[in-house]
């Protein structure tokens, strides 16, 4: 797809997201917020990169910032809120700190930020990959959500589409900075299906809130919230 059509999905993604802002205390509202952050950045990121490509601009260090740092530590932090056990909490916290860091000093001593840092997309790739795994070693040895169902329960769905992504864009992006020119049209085929990959997350993202309300027949109260447990993610 074009970059221009990319974005736009992009900002119908984001859109679908809003009217949940308006359903007070419903029960993933935290993670709500937190999706509806990355899905914006996302948005403004591309359709930034879109005019600045268009008009032969340097748009390396917003991709570098962005989806590679922001991006990350906010998926980072979204785990830390789903995960049930606070051991997983804590290795997190850990690996959202370490992953600033690592950002801090690879960006002072070894890579530019106007240079893809293809080396931190893959560490964060397989950070967000692990906790992907590990969420669901939670949900089948650790008894994580047993009181409901997988199929009704947003945070699956997105960490079930968050596994699918970065596991077929991580040799994309990981080999960026070596595309030849002989392989230049295969990356670009490449690139169309990343792109699929990419707006079919931050759809999931954006609207895995809504399934409780489409499977189990709830309707969102606007000014009390939902008649349903809310103890667990506010």
């Amino acid at each position: 797809m074009s970059d221009y059509l990319y974005s736009a999905f992009l900002f119908i993604g984001m859109l679908l997201s809003v009217p949940l802002f308006f359903v007070r205390d419903f029960e993933f509202r935290k993670l709500h917020r937190i999706m509806f952050v990355v899905i914006f950045l996302i948005t403004i990121l591309e359709t930034l990169g879109t005019y600045t490509a268009s008009n032969g601009m340097q748009n390396v260090i917003y991709y570098n910032l962005a989806f590679v740092y922001l991006e990350t530590i906010l998926i980072l932090y979204f785990f830390q809120i789903a995960f049930l056990s606070d051991k997983a909490k804590k290795i997190v916290s850990l690996a959202i700190g370490g992953f600033f860091f690592w950002a801090l000093f690879y960006s002072i001593f070894f890579q530019s930020l106007f240079v893809f840092h293809n080396v931190s997309y893959v560490i964060g790739g397989v950070l967000l990959i692990s906790f992907c795994m590990y969420f669901f070693y939670g949900l089948m040895k650790e008894d994580w959500y047993q009181d409901k169902n997988l199929l009704i329960l947003p945070i699956f769905w997105i960490v079930t589409m968050i596994m699918f992504f970065y596991s077929g864009s991580l040799l994309y992006f990981a080999s960026f900075r070596f595309i030849s020119g002989a392989n230049i049209e295969l990356m670009i085929k490449i690139n169309y299906i990343i792109q699929f990959l990419s707006v079919l997350m931050y759809w999931v993202m954006g609207t895995a809130f809504y399934i409780p309300f489409w499977l189990e027949g709830k309707q969102p109260n606007v000014n009390g919230g939902l008649n349903t447990p809310t103890e667990v993610l506010k």
